[in-house]
């Protein structure tokens, strides 16, 4: 998989408060990741790391600014076309699949051979020590182990750009370690 260089250009984004004044949540945010770089954004609550992730998954349309990967101005491309992989601060599966079926679904949509999502759903299982839990629905799992299918899910589809807002919140001290 090709790596993606990721570049947010004094980007601005606001929402409106309770009564109608606007909040910013960006201003004037640059910042650039290398192909294969790890870029973590450090803040207290509310100061826009998660605003910022959802800008360059399209989750977001800036205000101002521009959102590039590849050095290519993604305004207007929709989420499913930038190949950008998210894990959010909840763990979002979906209740009436499976944690396997959870994992693969992403891969099914897109119409991945059956050989290639058992080969990568064996891959993220033992990685992120999902066996035993393949069987099972989000609502049998801890909040750990959802947080571990969520990662998993974002993993088997091997995007070029991966998201993770906050991914390691609720496992286990041992656990976050490894990972």
């Amino acid at each position: 998989m090709p790596m993606t260089r990721v570049a947010l250009e004094q980007v601005a984004k606001t929402f409106p408060g309770p009564k109608g004044q606007p909040i910013p949540a960006l201003r004037d945010l640059s910042l650039a990741a290398a192909p294969g770089e790890c870029l973590v954004l450090l803040g207290p609550s509310g100061s826009g790391k998660s605003t910022a992730l959802r800008i360059v998954a399209g989750l977001e349309t800036p205000d101002a600014g521009r959102m590039l990967l590849d050095g290519r101005d993604q305004a207007g491309v929709p989420p499913q076309d930038r190949d950008v992989g998210m894990v959010f601060q909840q763990a979002a599966l979906y209740p009436h699949l499976s944690v396997r079926d959870n994992l693969r679904l992403g891969l099914r949509l897109r119409r991945h051979a059956e050989a290639d999502m058992d080969r990568r759903l064996q891959d993220v299982a033992v990685r992120l020590r999902l066996e035993p839990l393949l069987d099972r629905h989000p609502a049998a799992l801890s909040g750990g182990e959802a947080r571990r299918v969520a990662l998993g899910r974002a993993l088997m589809r091997q995007p070029r750009v991966l998201l993770l807002d906050e991914p390691l919140s609720q496992l286990d001290a041992p656990l976050r370690a490894q990972l």
